[in-house]
């Protein structure tokens, strides 16, 4: 193990005497020892590395020759930093190395630390690019530029993307077996939801899909109900690719062992679709809310007929309702009143199992997945005169749920692990 024995005098001119200029003051002395205390240890380990490695260039084989110094530029958690390294030039084919980039595991055009990286980022799944540039420079006196965290949010973001598309990949086509659960619940969740994201390249909208799991509730307050193992999904991908990330979510938290699953959801097809799919044994419950939605729609908010409509449903009586529903929309005064109506017909027809097992069922309502789709979706993404490229949106939205899920220290202490360089 290497040591570097460093020392410093800070030089303080007392101009004032109140802690508030001192604390100011001080700081500025701190940047400027770390800056120096960094290149000093740079230089130290430059210098023990030799003028040239002794292994040839991997693509021709031929031997690595000096070609003098260059500068780098890097940003740091304090500050902006400029060293010098040497430039290694394959004699043969010209390739060029610096062994100091390597050794600090520096990739070619990283211009940031993992640590700025890691800042910038958290406050951008917050609130907007523009918003985080100023964040960072008035509270951490960082200097990323909107577009650099853009830019950054997009690389993080395809990298998690891409970690999760392997493992779909691996389990759905190579048939390799799923993680292995992380607990055993006896009676399991799982909620489903969709909204609306402005696309920028067609000017239409993109389904953002949200699925939660969780197992557990807590009463945190009279009129306030926690989930305490609580998972997300979030995904602009085809719904086949989110009901696969959703069943190996599902899994971890043991989807396979439950006694009971209920799959809840507001009864759009493609919702059912991922039921039938990956969760056949489970549950299907229609949302009540979304019922009772759907039925002030069609017949008008303060329609008499409502609370006996869903006194039905609560039964888990759907034939009853639909035969109720025909009756009403028999009776419609206008031709568009009857469209609707025979609409909403067709909405309970097309869920008839999940309003037949409302009785069954320990949670009638989406209220979770709902909650989910305004905290991770609508808050970050749908405010006003917000539109977005959907490859930046999938980026940010798993930064979002990396976020909500409690993975971010642990992603980013495996980001830190998989660039250790360690001294000989």
């Amino acid at each position: 193990m290497k040591e570097v024995l460093l020392s410093f005098q800070v030089r303080v001119r007392i101009e004032r005497t109140d802690v508030n200029w001192l604390e100011a003051t001080l700081l500025v002395e701190r940047e400027r020892c770390f800056r120096e205390a960094l290149l000093t240890v740079l230089h130290q380990i430059e210098g023990g590395m030799g003028e040239a490695p002794q292994e040839p260039c991997a693509t021709c084989g031929g031997p690595w020759r000096g070609n003098g110094r260059k500068s780098r530029s890097l940003g740091t958690l304090l500050g902006p930093v400029t060293f010098t390294r040497t430039r290694l030039r394959c004699r043969d084919c010209g390739a060029e190395r610096y062994p100091l980039d390597e050794a600090l595991g520096l990739a070619p055009g990283m211009k940031h630390t993992l640590g700025v990286r890691e800042r910038a980022l958290w406050a951008a799944t917050e609130v907007s690019y523009e918003k985080s540039e100023r964040f960072l420079a008035k509270f951490t006196g960082l200097e990323v530029s909107r577009g650099t965290i853009h830019g950054l949010a997009r690389e993080e973001g395809e990298r998690l993307l891409t970690q999760d598309a392997a493992t779909r990949v691996a389990v759905f086509t190579q048939g390799q077996p799923p993680p292995p659960p992380l607990r055993r619940p006896r009676l399991l969740f799982i909620q489903v939801d969709g909204t609306g994201v402005r696309n920028r390249a067609t000017r239409s909208s993109m389904e953002s899909k949200v699925g939660v799991v969780f197992s557990e509730r807590a009463r945190v307050a009279a009129h306030r109900i926690e989930l305490v193992d609580k998972r997300c999904v979030v995904s602009l991908e085809p719904v086949e690719a989110f009901g696969e990330s959703l069943w190996l979510e599902a899994v971890r938290q043991g989807v396979e062992t439950a006694a009971q699953v209920v799959f809840v959801s507001d009864g759009a097809p493609w919702t059912q679709n991922v039921q039938r799919t990956h969760f056949p044994q489970a549950l299907y419950v229609l949302d009540l809310w979304h019922l009772e939605r759907a039925c002030r729609d069609a017949l008008g908010a303060e329609h008499p007929a409502i609370p006996a409509l869903l006194a039905l449903a609560r039964a888990g009586q759907p034939e009853e309702l639909r035969r109720c529903l025909h009756r009403l929309a028999g009776r419609a005064p206008t031709a568009e009143e009857r469209t609707r109506r025979t609409g909403l017909v067709e909405y309970v027809a097309l869920n008839a199992a999940g309003i037949r097992n409302l009785p069954q069922a320990a949670i009638w309502g989406s209220g979770a997945v709902e909650k989910q789709v305004d905290v991770l979706v609508c808050r970050r993404f749908k405010t006003r005169g917000m539109s977005w490229y959907r490859p930046g949106a999938a980026a940010l939205q798993r930064l979002r749920v990396l976020k909500a899920n409690g993975d971010w220290d642990a992603y980013w202490g495996e980001r830190q692990q998989a660039c250790a360089r360690y001294a000989a």
